[in-house]
């Protein structure tokens, strides 16, 4: 069972994979090669997974388990544009030029096809990547983003210690369908996506799960459904009433918050209002760093923030002007078009 395929192309699908499987776990650092109407190959992190079709090939019985890395080194200097694939019993073969790899493959089972698929949207690539790079920005290991398909929007929350994050897609899902997806599985799927050179993708839902679709291209990602409440809870900050407006050049506040998070080693630091001076202070027990800009005079108002979150989410923030809100119970930072926000829990407001 031999099957031809370009060897850039080849390349470029276990980059992906690479990136899907990270390097945390090594036991996730494996392909399998199996028949499904043809020759496919497969990738998991153990949460998420990527199947990739290659081409048309006789039937085979199985899927056959390959090293990674060991695919990735052979093909890395290969100069010729096309590779062959030979699947036996329980080996794989893989001929560029003058140059054959022949490697024993442990044989197991062909992944199940579990499940209906509904149809939730069509979403550009670049959104979904952009959107779900800023609402990861402030989470850690053991975090979750939480992904609410609405029936106008797609909301992606991070919410975390003393910050939460927010991105907004303008869509109209088919259906209603929420995911919390773990931390680690979510930077495996942004970097797997920046490896995929196509302008839009389809979004499905299969048992629980989130589907990503392009032709000869399949992701699943595995999380927990989000109760109502926890729902209900993050989308309250959408209808906090906004008591004060302030626009300010987002570079101005970035460079200030990326100081104290040096300077604090990423700890915590305050940004505070009082009359017409705003202020980003860090407090240690051998140090102290202040820093002052004149602003419009309004309400005085105190956050405690985690300078290397909120240093990560403005990074990430698209646009050189941002907003400053406040509300009841929160310092709102958003980009002008609102689809990108930051919320900061008040510790003092007058």
């Amino acid at each position: 069972m031999e099957l031809l395929v370009d060897s850039h192309e080849l390349r470029e699908w276990l980059f992906l994979l690479d990136k899907l499987v990270g390097t945390v776990e090594p036991s996730a650092r494996f392909v399998d090669f199996f028949f499904r109407d043809g020759l496919w190959l497969r990738a998991s992190d153990n949460c998420a997974s990527v199947e990739v079709f290659l081409g048309k090939i006789p039937r085979f019985e199985g899927s056959r388990k390959v090293s990674l890395d060991l695919l990735k080194f052979f093909l890395s200097d290969v100069k010729v544009k096309e590779v062959y694939i030979t699947i036996s019993q329980d080996h794989l073969v893989l001929k560029a030029g003058n140059e054959v790899l022949d490697v024993r493959c442990r044989v197991g089972e062909v992944p199940l096809e579990d499940g209906k698929e509904e149809f939730l949207c069509t979403l550009s690539k670049r959104e979904f990547e952009s959107s779900v790079n800023f609402a990861s920005s402030n989470l850690d290991e053991g975090e979750f983003l939480v992904l609410l398909f609405e029936e106008k929007d797609i909301l992606m929350f991070g919410p975390s210690s003393e910050i939460v994050t927010l991105s907004q897609i303008s869509a109209v899902p088919t259906t209603s369908f929420s995911l919390k997806i773990p931390y680690v599985t979510v930077r495996h799927v942004f970097k797997a996506l920046q490896r995929l050179n196509v302008q839009s993708l389809d979004f499905y839902e299969k048992s629980g799960k989130l589907v990503v679709k392009y032709p000869y291209f399949v992701m699943e990602i595995c999380g927990d459904r989000v109760s109502i409440e926890e729902r209900e809870t993050l989308k309250r900050v959408l209808s906090e009433r906004v008591v004060e407006r302030l626009e300010s050049k987002k570079e101005i506040l970035a460079k200030l918050v990326r100081k104290a998070a040096v300077i604090s080693k990423g700890s915590y630091a305050t940004l505070s209002r009082k009359g017409e001076v705003m202020r980003v202070v860090v407090k240690k027990k051998n140090l102290s760093y202040t820093a002052e800009l004149f602003v419009e005079p309004g309400r005085d108002f105190l956050v405690v923030f985690p300078s290397k979150k909120l240093r990560s989410a403005l990074a990430r923030m698209e646009g050189e002007k941002i907003i400053l809100e406040l509300t009841e119970r929160f310092l709102k930072i958003t980009n002008l078009s609102g689809t990108r926000a930051v919320f900061l829990e008040l510790e003092e407001f007058a």
